[in-house]
């Protein structure tokens, strides 16, 4: 039994941690991100989705030189990227309903807005799209399934985008 759990606000936050499908870290010391905002945009994302009741997930914000690594280790890729999508096996996990990581590189977001003259919040929010998009088996390897992804995640965007200001996903300093 977990001490404290007695106590009615302690079990409320409990209840609340569990019920939760959306886990968002910001371990790049060099952007400030509003985490709670950005895990409520994604579990929309999840919402619209229709995934919001069978998927847990959890998204990191990483700097270029730690997306590297991973980017060397998982993909042989030598290089920073913008995300990478981990689907983990939910039996071998023991948790049923994880579905898996999303990572991205916000030093690759900044750059990419200045790059494609595009808002930074909107390229944060358009790589937790595509990064969920590849837990749940859209893939961008071939034309035509780069195509179908990329359709899908601009229409997820543009809905985002009408109900929410995304202004809120940095915090700036």
């Amino acid at each position: 039994m977990l001490s404290g759990v007695n106590q009615p606000w302690k079990r409320q936050k409990i209840m609340k941690m569990r019920s939760r499908s959306v886990r968002v870290t910001n371990r790049n010391k060099k952007h400030a991100l509003n985490e709670a905002f950005v895990e409520k945009l994604s579990s929309e994302i999840l919402r619209v989705l229709k995934r919001a009741k069978d998927a847990e997930i959890e998204v990191v914000f990483l700097d270029d030189k730690d997306i590297r690594k991973l980017n060397r280790q998982f993909k042989k890729e030598d290089m920073a990227t913008d995300v990478l999508s981990f689907r983990i096996d939910r039996e071998e996990f023991g948790r049923e309903k994880f579905l898996g990581e999303v990572v991205i590189s916000l030093d690759t977001a900044f750059r990419n807005s200045k790059l494609f003259g595009t808002d930074a919040e909107y390229e944060i929010i358009r790589y937790v799209i595509h990064g969920m998009l590849h837990l749940f088996g859209y893939d961008d390897q071939t034309e035509k399934d780069r195509s179908e992804m990329w359709a899908k995640q601009e229409k997820l965007l543009s809905e985002l985008c009408k109900r929410e200001s995304l202004s809120k996903v940095l915090t700036r300093r």
